[in-house]
């Protein structure tokens, strides 16, 4: 797709850091670069980030850099500094980059001869700490050890020294260097902002530690924000303004549910890649940019399947009138790929079954229908399982079915009623997903999973795959999404997000 840019417009990218939350930003890289086919003239990464701008300087396509990031195993990436354990206080730091360095800079296809050969116009940042100054960095400086420097979280990796200086990660002073956008003559300055802005302050070591992070790095980014934003008023208001020229600024903010730095599963990877990719899409939609036709998924050669049972019953009142009714689902939810399923920012599997109202005809047969696993709308501590069934009344008129579950409160007594408690509304038509607040209501109540009906829907799942070891592998896969999913909600105080 053909950029529609100025020629004359000088347009920047910046690859702001956030940890391993910057799979999402591979996922939008995808978008920006592949599907919309955005050009930039500058890029800068700091951080996380500067993974994601080492594969974009060898010559990696977006997608390519998201497709990186889809294979990574975070464990692969793990290696204790054991060297430094015995040292307890005086350690200097709990964990190593020698495994990224051995097995998943290597799977990147990390090449330092093509990254310092770059023609791409690239800045990366790393905090000298000998010096006491932010070093911008141009891909011909670059090479595996000052990579590492870029990301070397004090405490946590140990400091990368180099002839003589001491260097880390320069998310103290910056985590989006905009500045240097500026200075390199950018009129329209792209982010992609992925530390967290929810202003919550949590007790303990761990959660302390990066909440001081996020007060460094957004009010950094947000003081070079307001300084853009006063330069545009006064250029809007014929005075020369700070930095002579209106810059337009494009930020892409999101609330990844990924921890900063702790996490196991290769799944919540692949998934905030491909929320990066769905939250791109709809941002870009926003703003009426074109995309090309995402690339189709590739097919699976032995996907492993999955289906289980439900069953719920409760009570609604019928229309205006309020006449009670008693309404129960029985319903079978599948999915063809538990890899997609688990990967899927949406976790969408179809529905059949029945849904039995005598006020509808007795037992009617479901038409068509979805559901959605403790999903959220951008904020990881509030999840929910939304229901939507289609189905047809004795009279054959079209009815949708539309029931969530609410899990939200954070209060683990509260656990089994809020992921057992359905709230459904009964409209009238085949009701498509964002039209519900239009729709005419014909029933609205509660339905509930009793505990033997939950017993009995234990024993109804089924996997299919080409082995027992596939076969008990996607089982372990959708369980560990299901308790992770739990974990943001109800585990909160132990850690944020979960690592599973």
């Amino acid at each position: 797709m053909t950029d529609t840019a100025s020629p004359r417009t000088k347009r920047s990218l910046i690859l702001a850091g956030g940890g391993i939350k910057v799979a999402f930003q591979a996922g939008v890289l995808q978008v920006w670069l592949d599907e919309a086919g955005l050009e930039f003239g500058h890029v800068d990464g700091a951080s996380g980030g500067s993974f994601n701008l080492a594969m974009m300087c060898q010559g990696m396509s977006g997608t390519e850099i998201a497709d990186a990031w889809r294979r990574t195993e975070p464990v692969a990436g793990v290696s204790v500094n054991v060297r430094q354990l015995a040292r307890l206080a005086y350690a200097e730091s709990l964990f190593t980059l020698d495994a990224y360095r051995r097995n998943v800079f290597p799977k990147w296809g990390l090449d330092w001869r093509k990254i310092r050969s770059s023609a791409l116009d690239a800045t990366f940042n790393v905090y000298n700490v000998t010096r006491q100054e932010l070093e911008v960095l141009p891909p011909a400086r670059m090479s595996e050890d000052l990579l590492a420097a870029c990301v070397s979280l004090p405490m946590w990796f140990p400091p990368v020294r180099i002839d003589g200086d001491t260097y880390i990660d320069p998310v103290y002073v910056t985590d989006a260097n905009l500045q240097e956008a500026i200075d390199r003559g950018a009129d329209e300055i792209w982010v992609v902002w992925t530390v967290s802005e929810r202003g919550e302050w949590r007790p303990g070591f761990m959660a302390e530690y990066f909440q001081v992070i996020e007060a460094a790095a957004n009010g950094t980014f947000r003081r070079t924000v307001d300084r853009v934003e006063r330069n545009n008023a006064a250029i809007a208001a014929g005075r020369p303004g700070e930095f002579g020229r209106h810059i337009e600024l494009h930020v892409l903010r999101a609330e990844v549910p990924l921890h900063y730095l702790i996490n196991f599963s290769g799944d919540r990877l692949r998934e905030a890649v491909n929320r990066g990719a769905e939250t791109a899409r709809s941002w870009c939609a926003e703003r009426k940019i074109p995309l090309a036709a995402p690339r189709p998924e590739p097919l699976l050669e032995t996907p492993v399947s999955l289906r289980f049972s439900e069953d719920m019953r409760g009570g609604v009142t019928l229309g205006e009138a309020g006449q009670p009714a008693h309404l129960s689902v029985h319903l079978t939810i599948a999915t063809d790929s538990v890899e997609r399923f688990v990967a899927d920012p949406r976790h969408t599997a179809s529905v059949t079954g029945q849904v039995r109202c005598p006020a509808f005809g007795g037992v009617r047969e479901l038409t068509g229908g979805t559901f959605q696993l403790l999903v959220d709308d951008g904020d990881p501590t509030r999840k929910e399982m939304r229901y939507r069934l289609h189905f047809t009344d004795d009279q054959d008129e079209p009815l949708t079915l539309i029931g969530v579950k609410n899990v939200s409160s954070g209060n683990p007594l509260r656990m089994w009623s809020e992921t057992t408690t359905l709230g459904t509304r009964m409209l009238r038509g085949q009701v498509p997903e964002g039209e519900e607040a239009i729709g005419e209501v014909a029933a609205e109540g509660v339905l509930r999973l009793t505990v033997p009906d939950f017993l009995r829907e234990l024993t109804t799942f089924r996997v299919a795959g080409s082995s027992p070891a596939a076969r008990a592998a996607g089982l372990t896969r959708f369980g560990l999404l299901f308790l992770g999913k739990l974990w943001d909600v109800y585990a909160r105080p132990v850690l944020h997000p979960g690592p599973f």
